[in-house]
């Protein structure tokens, strides 16, 4: 029986039956998520793969119990477990080496071309789930150059003289960077090794990350919702991941979400991009943001990766006139802004500037 099946049969069967057929099923998860975490270096990660099977079987055993929606919950394991995996990773890595993932995140941005950079690509193996970037020339390739990475790393003063014009890596914006470490390898890298490589090159594993220093000083309603919380020329996780001071600043911006209508939560969350409300889901927990909003959270899990939705969807979802969907989205924001105000935890001469 394969894995899907087993599964299903596993989370269809009654109480008294399944307990026969847990076995059977643990043994294939833990295959399934032994392949997925061989993916990620985790050499420093102690006991990751263990944590990430509990984590799974812990999910799938709740399904089995909230019947009759968990037979239907999962409808690729293979699939699920692979996302499991990753997400588990990115917490682990956001919190073990918070410069590591920074730089991450910031690649993401240049090469998906949000920071207004032209010319990289960034795609997915639809096979394997991996990440590969490259030049926009290489996009939907998946014959990988990745391990001229290695290479590159293990004579790094031919690259600095040949590719670099004998400039230190550092002193480099990371756009020129990623381009001439592209031009080295010749072909598509995966994005967990060009992110390891451009961490070596600059020597940034232990660096500190910057700090949420800047805040707008209009009223607008912003297109990048907490752009008032954190500066507007950098990506918002490339300032905060790993921040003691971010995650104390989203669990205050959810006491005061939780004040809010559900429908101004809805207005304002469902017009984040997906990393701003992956950054408070990682804070708050899924489950807890589902429920703020009125949904399930596998329904917001999917909904993700589809933000921020265009106005006329949110309206469609408030059952509001589209006009009336950024007055609502403001009063909301324009009201958490006063309390930010009144909070101490951004200087008040920041919002006068």
């Amino acid at each position: 029986m394969d894995a899907q099946k087993l599964l299903e049969s596993y989370l269809a069967s009654s109480d008294t039956t399944r307990e026969s057929k847990a076995e059977a099923l643990y043994q294939v998860l833990k295959r399934l998520v032994h392949k997925a975490v061989a993916r990620y270096p985790t050499g420093d990660l102690d006991d990751f793969e263990e944590e990430c099977l509990v984590a799974v079987w812990c999910k799938i055993s709740v399904l089995a119990s909230s019947e009759p929606e968990g037979c239907s919950a999962i409808e690729n394991i293979e699939a699920f477990v692979r996302q499991a995996v990753h997400n588990r990773y990115c917490d682990a890595i956001r919190r073990k080496r918070p410069k590591w993932y920074s730089i991450k995140l910031e690649l993401m941005e240049t090469l998906s071309g949000k920071t207004g950079v032209r010319g990289f690509a960034l795609w997915q193996c639809p096979k394997t789930g991996v990440r590969m970037c490259g030049f926009s020339d290489w996009q939907g390739q998946y014959r990988s150059a990745t391990a001229k990475c290695r290479v590159l790393l293990d004579d790094r003063d031919r690259f600095k003289s040949q590719y670099l014009g004998n400039r230190e890596p550092r002193e480099l914006p990371i756009y020129e960077l990623v381009g001439c470490v592209f031009d080295y390898c010749g072909g598509p890298v995966e994005l967990e090794t060009l992110t390891g490589c451009i961490a070596e090159l600059i020597q940034a594993r232990n660096e500190d990350l910057l700090s949420i220093d800047a805040v707008p000083d209009t009223e607008s309603d912003s297109g990048a919702p907490i752009d008032w919380l954190v500066s507007s020329e950098e990506a918002v996780e490339d300032q905060v991941i790993g921040s003691t001071w971010f995650h104390d600043v989203l669990e205050w911006f959810w006491k005061e979400f939780l004040e809010l209508s559900v429908k101004q939560r809805k207005a304002m969350m469902l017009g984040m991009s997906p990393e701003q409300v992956m950054a408070i889901i990682s804070t708050v927990g899924l489950d807890n943001v589902a429920e703020a909003l009125e949904l399930t959270p596998g329904s917001l899990s999917d909904l993700t990766s589809q933000l921020p939705l265009p106005d006329s969807e949110i309206a469609r979802e408030l059952n509001i006139p589209i006009k009336a969907v950024p007055s609502v989205r403001f009063k909301a924001w324009a009201r958490v802004r006063r309390r930010t105000q009144k909070s101490g935890l951004v200087p008040r001469e920041e919002f006068e500037t």
